[in-house]
């Protein structure tokens, strides 16, 4: 069986070589009888090469015409994510982060559909389909993400770093918010309902104003409704010039859960946010600024976070510094300011190495000690 395999194997390889030898002598007996000029030959030669040696990204990109039409699209990401804290009883550890799978496409050509599950955690998060009649009205609904905030609408692969700023996390519905309460789990900004969303006023290089209006059950991803009443979110923003957009939003509705587990029942109450956002972009240069404000319940809560970046070689490779300020209960001042420096390095396309440094100080009603995080993170996007 081996000498069977091993002749097998030597007739290719002679048979490959023959194939290559038999084109060359070919092509300088064309050259001889004047068919074909010496640059013409050569020229065939290069092509012939490059046919025989072709670059990986271009078997990337054939992989995914092979599994990928205009009704299907198949993507996701994942990351891996390092780090360790000071003040952590553990302080070392790596583990999976996310794993996300993507499916989506159009089903006619102004309707289209999106599914997003993940896969460390399994749950869906994303389940919606969308109808665009025309650029300025489009309308969504399922299970997706709310309208606030400039961050919220970000990809976890888009934003500058590696964790979601403490005051968003707290007050856009994700794991630090009261929703998780109520639904159980981090809702990554998301929530069940209806979505009318638009740009209006087009000019010849940009739109003067976004908008989205829409209304959620309040309840998070993957649960149903707890109460009789639906909550309402809104955002407008204006773009005065290229690049530089500012405007703001609300938030009103409910949640149901207990105020405090140990001593009072689970009860509806009042969940409202207001917020002012602004952002400028330009190839090298990202700056984002919000400020929000909320209602839990009577709890009084604000937020305020600042970030700049810039990318040293465009695509490739960029650094970012932010401040955050979130105060959890404007009554006693629980305060706490995060400030974050990190660097980002694009290894191909989306696909990149990040580094973060985290200095978080605590007021003294926080009840916790400032700490000292360094986070690291392999980011793949597929």
């Amino acid at each position: 069986m081996k000498k069977f395999l091993f002749s097998i194997i030597f007739l290719i390889v002679c048979l490959c070589s023959y194939s290559q030898d038999f084109n060359n002598d070919l092509l300088n007996k064309l050259v001889e009888k004047n068919v074909l000029t010496q640059s013409e030959a050569d020229s065939l030669r290069v092509t012939e090469d490059k046919k025989q040696n072709i670059q990986p990204h271009t078997t990337i990109e054939k992989v995914r015409q092979a599994f990928n039409t205009p009704y299907m699209q198949f993507g996701g990401y994942g990351m891996f994510m390092y780090k360790y804290s000071n003040v952590s009883r553990i302080k070392h550890t790596a583990e999976p982060r996310v794993v996300f799978l993507t499916l989506g496409g159009n089903i006619t050509n102004n309707f289209k559909y999106f599914v997003m599950s993940e896969f460390v955690d399994p749950r869906l998060f994303e389940f919606w389909g969308e109808w665009s009649p025309a650029k300025e009205i489009n309308l969504k609904f399922g299970e997706m993400k709310t309208p606030l905030s400039l961050e919220n609408q970000l990809s976890l692969t888009a934003i500058e770093g590696i964790q979601n700023t403490r005051s968003v996390s707290a007050l856009i519905g994700m794991n630090d918010d009261v929703i998780k309460l109520q639904s159980g789990k981090n809702s990554g900004g998301r929530d069940i309902g209806v979505l009318i969303h638009g740009s209006l006023f087009r000019t010849q290089t940009l739109d003067l104003l976004q908008y989205g209006i829409g209304m959620y059950q309040g309840t998070g991803i993957n649960k149903g409704e707890t109460n009789n009443t639906k909550d309402f979110a809104g955002n407008i923003m204006l773009q005065p010039i290229k690049g530089l957009r500012i405007g703001g939003g609300a938030y009103f509705g409910e949640a149901y859960y207990s105020l405090d587990k140990a001593n009072t029942p689970e009860a509806n109450h009042v969940r409202n946010r207001w917020i002012v956002s602004s952002d400028y972009k330009t190839e090298r240069i990202y700056a984002r600024a919000e400020w929000i404000k909320g209602n839990d319940g009577g709890i009084q809560k604000e937020g305020l976070h600042a970030m700049g970046s810039y990318f040293f070689i465009p695509k490739k490779l960029n650094t970012f510094a932010k401040a955050d300020y979130f105060n959890q209960n404007k009554e006693i001042n629980s305060e706490v300011i995060d400030y974050t420096i990190g660097v980002n390095y694009y290894f191909y396309g989306n696909c990149r190495l990040q580094l973060n440094y985290i200095y978080s100080d605590f007021s003294k009603k926080w009840d916790a000690p400032n700490s000292n995080v360094v986070l690291g993170q392999m980011q793949i996007v597929f």
